[in-house]
């Protein structure tokens, strides 16, 4: 075996849909059953979360695959009553409205122009979904709610193609596939209008333009009033992949720009009880970007539209830092044993749950790490104050050379807590060992190991399959780049061939270092995001910097918690320059944002801030956050992100003086 199970990291809008059933997890789907009811639903995530892949569920191939391959669909059986036309917006030649130089000389037009693009694509879109289900089994057919034949269908086409919404342009058609090839000559033109093969736009194209969300609304009515489907069956539009939208190429024409997302709203605003839409999209395209077309009006949260955050399922929540079998731990490890069964491993169905660990190990404890190192006279490693008594400095130096974990935090513990305890105990009775002290060792034991890293120019271990866990922060993207890393590596390095009807178990040392490999690797990809890349990346690498000099200078290891930083809500308020720039981090997966209950008596609501696991092997700081964060200054975040090269205003109205916030 020679080929990596992991090779494909992007694989939910490119496989097919009998490839789909083997590999995709169900896991996710009680978390997300609104998607399979009425109303316009919008699916956030970071990417790589899994969206492509769960709206995939609601294409009618799909269905049919589960039923070939003899496995249950997992939708639940009482959310199954649904068609759906489906758009990618990546893969339709939307983005090429940016090609012609023209196209920001008249906004309206080429807004009303996309539009009616898009109308046209999720018709087609929806046609086709029909004539699938009309060849599908009677089961099926049942399912859903279909009741018409195809020759009903087609029957059918010709009251469609004389509906008054395409104002005559499509002509009368006698068959599904008739009308299908019409309204795909319609695509076509504006096609070959947008990549320069004809000068103009036809201008009966223009005339008959169709208002964004109408014909796919008259086509929705038509089939429940005419029987065709069940009057309790959904007609729904999934438009994937919305954030493309943001990246269509602009003349930037002063006072003005096309705004092709406002289009997609409007369709969502007119909440049409006939049809429902789905938006598959990342967190930054969509937060400000409500405005509605031809308004002042943006869309409106639980009136227009429900959200499902893919990334707020998936991510742990603030009392849950440490090990939990949480939503993604499930999802990761079936992810994982579906695509070793998808490469043709033999697994078999009693040991599926435990595939993870019996291919990465179990757990390994900072003191395991340590020990790992290796350190050759691990004694010199122990940094004693002259002011210690003798027996203390010769009692942790002679503790080093059999458990180096155990004199490192002696070191740690007695700086703080003074030299004050006789040392001439058992190891277990040590004070720092004690199991009154076991949240004091538990908050700096994962420091140690970067520490130790630092002090003898050594990189840091990591491994195991709770740490692969953690490291992919509720990205299964990250998860799965992990894996590849980590199996490419293990095949470099055997450079043998390797049967499948073995598990591998693959050493600590190959996943250290594809770790390490992995997260230089996710930390250079974030130059290779949309918008201020550079500035984020550059961010990252001067907070880390700063926050990795206070961990290794702090010579009693007071703050642990120092590998992220918190701050006020009113200061986010106050600087929404700031805000911003940090919303940004998080929406792009760069960093962690999450809600941090203080503390301190009376300090306010916060928000604290963490780099995402996988960068930190390659930041030299620890994932791990069991301690308070840094509670930093606004000017010192400032400072930060003005070093990025991104500018930032710190003025505002209202609050605090500024020299209180600095």
């Amino acid at each position: 075996m020679k080929a990596n199970p992991f090779f494909e990291l992007y694989v939910g809008d490119r496989i097919s849909s009998s490839e789909f059933v083997t590999i995709f997890s169900p896991l996710l789907v009680p978390h997300t059953e609104p998607l399979f009811l009425p109303g316009n639903i919008v699916v956030t995530g970071i990417q790589g979360c899994g969206k492509s892949m769960l709206l995939k569920l609601l294409k009618p191939q799909t269905r049919i695959e589960y039923e070939k391959a003899r496995e249950p669909f997992p939708v639940p059986s009482t959310l199954r009553k649904f068609v759906c036309g489906s758009v990618n917006l990546a893969h339709s030649s939307v983005i090429d409205f940016g090609y012609r130089d023209s196209i920001d000389e008249d906004v309206q037009k080429t807004e009303i122009m996309f539009a009616d693009f898009l109308n046209y694509l999720v018709c087609d879109s929806l046609l086709e979904a029909l004539s699938i289900y009309g060849n599908a089994s009677q089961d099926i057919r049942d399912e859903v709610g279909l009741r018409f034949s195809l020759e009903q269908m087609n029957a059918l086409a010709r009251e469609v193609s004389n509906l008054e919404v395409w104002e005559g342009w499509v002509g009368e058609c006698n068959s599904i596939s008739e009308l299908r090839a019409r309204l795909q000559r319609r695509t076509k033109l504006y096609r070959r209008y947008v990549h320069g093969k004809d000068s103009e736009l036809s201008p009966d194209v223009f005339d008959t333009a169709t208002p964004v969300g109408a014909p796919q609304a008259a086509i929705a009515e038509l089939l429940h009033t005419s029987g065709a489907i069940d009057s309790d069956t959904h007609v729904f539009v999934d438009i994937d992949q919305y954030e493309e939208l943001g990246n269509i190429s602009s003349r930037d024409t002063p006072g003005q720009s096309v705004d092709y997302r406002s289009v997609i709203n409007k369709a969502l605003a007119s909440r049409n009880p006939e049809i429902s839409y789905r938006i598959g999209t990342r967190g930054y395209s969509w937060r400000s970007h409500g405005r509605i077309h031809g308004t002042n009006g943006n869309l409106e949260f639980m009136r227009d539209y429900k959200y499902i955050e893919l990334d707020q399922i998936l991510k742990k929540d603030e009392s849950d830092s440490a090990r939990a079998d949480n939503v993604f731990d499930s999802f990761a490890r079936d992810v994982f044993e579906r695509r070793l069964r998808y490469a043709q491993f033999a697994v078999s169905p009693d040991e599926g749950g435990d595939l993870l660990e019996r291919v990465y190990g179990t757990h390994l404890t900072p003191q395991k790490k340590i020990n790992l190192m290796s350190l050759r006279d691990p004694e010199k490693y122990i940094v004693v104050d002259q002011a210690w008594s003798e027996s203390t400095k010769v009692a942790l130096k002679s503790l080093a050379k059999r458990d180096l974990f155990s004199a490192k935090l002696g070191e740690f513990y007695t700086r703080q807590k003074g030299d004050r305890e006789s040392l001439e105990v058992k190891d277990d009775q040590l004070p720092w060992m004690r199991n009154s002290n076991r949240w004091w060792r538990k908050e700096r034991s994962n420091v140690l190991s970067i520490i130790l890293a630092s002090q003898s120019r050594q990189k840091s271990i990591w491994g195991g399959a709770d740490e692969v866990l953690e490291l992919s922060g509720g990205s299964i993207l990250v998860f799965l780049g992990l894996n590849q890393f980590i199996w490419s590596t293990w095949l470099q390095k055997s450079g043998t061939e390797h049967s499948r009807t073995a598990i591998p178990e693959i050493s600590v040392t190959v996943q250290s270092t594809a770790i390490m490999r992995t997260s230089h690797a996710w930390f250079d990809m974030i130059y290779q995001q949309s918008g201020r890349s550079a500035e984020r990346a550059r961010f990252v690498k001067q907070a880390a910097t700063d926050l990795r000099q206070k961990l290794l200078k702090d010579d009693k290891l007071s703050y642990p918690g120092a590998n992220g930083f918190s701050l006020t809500i009113e200061d986010l308020d106050n600087f929404p320059s700031i805000r911003g720039f940090l919303e940004q981090l998080a929406d792009y997966g760069n960093m962690l944002m999450l809600d941090h209950t203080t503390k301190n008596v009376g300090g306010g609501q916060r928000k604290k801030f963490y780099f995402h696991p996988i960068l930190c092997p390659s930041l030299g700081l620890p994932y791990v956050r069991t301690k308070e964060p840094h509670y930093s200054k606004v000017k010192e975040v400032a400072d930060w992100i003005q070093k990025s090269g991104f500018e930032v205003s710190l003025a505002h109205d209202g609050g605090p003086q500024q020299e209180e916030l600095f």
